[in-house]
């Protein structure tokens, strides 16, 4: 389990900036690692996309079901 803090206020359309993340639960601990900061954007067809803000990976999340 993870834990992360906004970073900044939102409003309206604006992407939710998350701050670096910490551990607050794993078995083992040993075996988890934090995150960095990440920017969260919900995109017009629903998608939500993730993107890492030290490397500028992205992922995408779409709702099933």
């Amino acid at each position: 389990m993870f834990q992360a803090d906004l970073t900044a206020d939102v409003s309206g359309d604006e992407p939710l900036q998350v701050g670096p993340s910490t551990v607050t639960l794993g078995r083992p601990m040993s075996s988890c690692t934090p995150g960095s900061a990440t920017t969260l954007t919900l995109l017009p067809d629903g998608t939500l996309s993730r993107e890492n803000t030290a490397t500028g990976e992205k992922l995408a999340y779409t709702k099933s079901g």
